[in-house]
């Protein structure tokens, strides 16, 4: 598994399968392409003896291409040929099993907290959003905090951390393992949506690579999440969570480091400016997608984002301790207490934010001309990659 794991995210032929991939997929979608019902696959062929007159280091990376573009149409014709929709899950057993200790602990935690914040702390751990009334949601929609009420990456990454600071200590073996053993269990707990799929794979990948001792280039994982994802089900395309998941990891992980190296060089901002940057980073990625399916985005978000994030590991601890010492004399008063409190704090916060409409922006959703917004992002990002290759070639140049 080691040795796997240190070559297959240099392979720039995995790469290029799981760009086929993504490529097949938006193509498949956009035009429905059916293989049983059309030969697209003759365009396969003909492109693979076509390549067979390019130099060689070409062959590999475009059969690789080619390949996963017809697993792209395959699934998807698989999926358009369906009258069934496409799920992912466990067995009806173990789905009820986990139903049940979901239900179980939520009926503690309502026993602890009193109902708003019982709903609100539930959705943070469970991502039971279901619960939470109708004005706060709005609210939380308004100042762009939904993120938070829906089990995502980053509920994720605290656990991870959680695990990884302190089984990591007895060995890195014990800290992958129990990272591991946290993130399925909190994915088989949510449930297997898109979102959490993504994050989930996306932890064990980063896991694995840190167990290795190596780092996975951001963009390769991306892409490779992205491929293994569509290829579970190509559906995930039309799927809001899976997007906004997919956009805002990337806006932190790539936008956010040259965002840092602009305003601070080579120093190290502090944590209040990280979270100013890492907000500003994926919002500037979710916001097309934001804009195009709400039609309304806050000026304030950053705001909020930053008096509400770095207390969220705290909000998740205290819920859940209010669940595990719900009944428990004198411990359950004061974990009660504390959860409720921080709390009430995220929903003052969201509601006096929310209340702001002079600071929405508002549109007619369903836009797709939102998405040229993307350009004011792509297109330095473009030039600064065709920067580094130009000084790539001249320094091998050199060098020779």
């Amino acid at each position: 598994m080691i040795k796997i794991m240190r070559s297959v995210h240099q392979s720039w032929g995995v790469v290029t399968l799981s760009a086929g991939v993504v490529a097949g997929c938006i193509l498949g979608m956009v035009l429905r392409i059916n293989y049983f019902a059309n030969p697209w696959w003759l365009f396969a062929v003909v492109g693979i003896f076509g390549l067979m007159y390019l130099k060689p280091k070409y062959l590999t990376v475009g059969v690789c291409l080619i390949a996963g573009m017809v697993l792209a149409f395959f699934r998807i014709s698989a999926v358009l040929s369906s009258d069934t929709e496409v799920k992912l899950g466990v067995d009806v057993g173990t789905e009820q099993l986990v139903e049940g200790a979901r239900d179980w602990f939520s009926e503690r935690i309502d026993s602890a907290l009193p109902e708003r914040e019982a709903k609100l702390g539930m959705s943070y751990l469970l991502g039971m959003k279901s619960g939470i009334d109708k004005k706060l949601l709005e609210n939380l929609r308004a100042v762009g905090l939904t993120h938070i009420v829906v089990a995502s990456g980053a509920h994720l990454s605290i656990l991870v951390e959680i695990a990884r600071k302190i089984f990591g200590r007895i060995s890195r073996f014990s800290g992958l393992l129990f990272s591991v053993l946290f993130v399925l269990f909190f994915m088989c707990m949510v449930g297997w949506t898109p979102s959490i799929l993504r994050a989930g794979v996306m932890a064990i990948l980063t896991l694995l690579a840190w167990r290795t001792g190596r780092k996975i280039a951001p963009w390769r994982l991306i892409l490779m999440v992205m491929a293994f994802t569509l290829v579970l089900n190509p559906l995930f395309l039309t799927d809001i969570g899976w997007l906004l998941s997919f956009a805002s990891y990337a806006g932190i992980m790539l936008i956010g480091p040259g965002l840092t190296r602009f305003f601070y060089g080579e120093k190290k901002p502090g944590s209040v400016a990280s979270v100013v940057l890492t907000t500003v980073a994926a919002t500037l990625m979710t916001l097309p997608i934001t804009l195009y399916y709400f039609g309304q985005v806050s000026l304030i978000s950053v705001v909020a984002n930053l008096l509400i994030l770095p207390t969220l590991p705290y909000a998740m601890g205290l819920v859940f301790l209010a669940g595990v010492f719900a009944g428990v004399p004198g411990l359950s008063v004061v974990v009660g207490f504390l959860a409720e409190k921080l709390l009430d704090f995220h929903i003052l916060v969201v509601e006096w934010f929310g209340s702001m409409e002079q600071f929405l922006i508002k549109i007619e959703p369903y836009e797709p001309r939102v998405f040229l917004l993307y350009l004011v992002v792509l297109v330095p990002m473009g030039w600064m990659v065709a920067k580094k290759v130009l000084h790539f070639q001249k320094s091998y140049a050199n060098m020779k």
